[in-house]
């Protein structure tokens, strides 16, 4: 059965959190704890080992130009566990503009918390205006299918490397913000056959779960969706209304809405703690036997 939560803010711990959101949210203790210490996926146990840029696809740009597609690789350093889940983590910016650099700290969250961590760049269009909520609008349109391709290409990439980088290929999370939250949510409903040709064919694009902080939800979208999905949505957003969300959410059971009290669209830096804690608490349980 799905599940509808509030939450609500106070001031004072969401600034702290978003100043340093990389400490762990556990209940004791204001540091990060030790390996021995914790819970893995759900505390934040590990240092980091980064490697940033690494290639991952290759596309057309809008201009008919090939662009180079890159990621920023997280993992828990002198972690030996064979196979562990992967989550990676995408930019909003309207697919107009934006960077993975913008979710370098919820990934190396996650990392620390014993998942390999993926921030990834995707195609967006910088000299192009259009609307990507609107259904009617063929430039969003393909701007978002465009993007579906090189997160399916991310998924793919982190498959064929499973085993050197020590992934469980059943257990590949995507976690998006505004854009890369509908991207996300649009790689978990597509068809086998809509794979898209940004890179690494062969594997499979399918996704095992979803995390979508403030999410566009189209037609169709959840029912079609693999895995399970988390929806993190501010009850004040007026970009994409929360009443909207709300009822995708409520027409499926693998659905569970956590609204952020007076959240508003653009609450990615504002609500950065809850965001980081309420994913952890959804891939800890969907990880964990």
């Amino acid at each position: 059965m799905n599940q509808i939560r509030m939450t609500n803010r106070t001031r004072g711990w969401v600034a702290a959190l978003s100043v340093v959101p990389f400490l762990t949210l556990a209940a004791c203790g204001d540091d990060p704890v030790g390996p021995d210490d914790g819970v893995r996926y759900l505390d934040e146990m590990f240092d980091v080992a980064t490697e940033t840029d690494l290639q991952y696809g290759l596309a057309i740009d809008e201009n008919g130009d090939e662009e180079v597609l890159m990621l920023d690789l997280y993992e828990p350093a002198d972690d030996d566990l064979a196979q562990r889940p992967a989550v990676v983590w995408l930019h909003g910016g309207s697919f107009q503009f934006g960077h993975k650099g913008e979710t370098a700290e919820f990934a190396r969250s996650s990392a620390r918390r014993g998942m390999v961590s993926v921030s990834a760049n995707y195609r967006i269009r910088e000299n192009q205006t259009f609307d990507y909520t609107d259904p009617d609008d063929q430039i969003g349109e393909q701007a978002k299918h465009d993007a579906q391709h090189d997160v399916q290409a991310v998924v793919r990439w982190l498959r064929e490397n499973a085993d050197d980088l020590g992934v469980d290929p059943d257990r590949i999370f995507l976690a998006g913000y505004s854009a890369g939250g509908t991207a996300a949510l649009r790689v978990a409903a597509a068809s086998p056959d809509d794979s898209g040709t940004s890179g690494n064919p062969g594997p499979s694009s399918s996704v095992a779960g979803v995390v979508g902080i403030s999410a566009s939800i189209e037609e169709g979208m959840m029912e079609a969706a693999m895995g399970r999905t988390l929806l993190i949505h501010g009850t004040d957003d007026t970009k994409v209304p929360f009443a909207n969300v709300e009822a995708a959410c409520a027409a499926v059971a693998s659905c569970e809405l956590v609204a952020v009290e007076g959240g508003v669209h653009n609450m990615i830096n504002s609500a950065s703690g809850e965001i980081i804690s309420e994913t952890a608490k959804f891939l800890h349980s969907e990880v964990t036997p």
